[in-house]
C-alpha cells in the first residue's frame, strides 16, 4: 500500500496545478529558478528514478545495509519538507526548461504514479520493509520509507510552487 501521506500530497499536486494557469506554470518568477512546470517535472524524473531503483533493488537477492531508521525515534529523512535545508537536486533530476502543457504533466505524473502503485501492490510488503537503498543526504532507507519519502519531497516542492507563485503574482501586481 502507497503511504497515505504520499497519496494526499499527489491530490494536494494535482488540484494546485489545476488551479493555476497554464502560461504562469511555465513562467520564472527569477532567472535561474525553476518554473512551476518544471517542479512538476522534476517531481515526475524523481518518482520514475526512485521506482526504478526500488525494482532494482527487490530483483536482487543480495542483502542490503540496515536502515538508518532504526536508531532513531524520528527519521532524518522526515526533515524533507524542511525548505529552510537547501539540497541540490542530482543532474539527471534537473528538468530541462521547456514549455509543458498542463495535460503532459497530468500524464507524467499519473505515470509515474502507476508505475510505483505497481510495484508496491506486486511486491512482498515484508521486502519493503526489510530491503534498503542509499539517499544521498539521508543515508540507508527501507523500501517502505522511500515510498513515504516520495510524498515528503513532494510537499517540499508544493511549498516551492506556493513561493513561485507569490513572486509571480507580486511581479504581476
Amino acid at each position: 500500500m502507497i503511504h497515505p501521506h504520499t497519496v494526499t500530497m499527489r491530490q494536494h499536486i494535482c488540484d494546485f496545478m489545476d488551479s493555476q494557469d497554464e502560461t504562469l506554470l511555465n513562467e520564472h518568477a527569477r532567472a535561474g529558478q525553476w518554473s512551476m512546470a518544471q517542479v512538476l517535472e522534476h517531481l515526475y524524473l524523481m518518482e520514475t528514478a526512485i521506482t526504478t531503483r526500488m525494482g532494482t533493488v527487490l530483483q536482487q537477492n543480495e542483502p542490503t545495509s540496515p536502515p538508518l531508521s532504526q536508531h532513531s525515534d524520528v527519521p532524518s529523512f522526515r526533515l524533507t519538507p524542511d525548505r529552510s535545508r537547501r539540497i541540490e537536486a542530482p543532474t539527471d533530476l534537473v528538468p530541462a526548461d521547456k514549455h509543458m502543457t498542463r495535460q503532459e504533466l497530468h500524464t507524467r505524473l499519473s505515470r509515474s504514479r502507476s508505475h510505483l502503485n505497481q510495484l508496491v501492490q506486486s511486491s512482498d510488503p515484508q521486502q519493503l520493509q526489510q530491503k534498503t537503498m542509499n539517499h544521498p543526504v539521508f543515508g540507508s532507507m527501507t523500501l517502505e520509507e522511500w515510498v513515504e519519502f516520495i510524498g515528503l519531497h513532494e510537499q517540499r516542492h508544493l511549498e516551492q510552487m506556493k513561493e513561485i507563485q507569490s513572486a509571480l503574482k507580486a511581479a504581476h501586481g
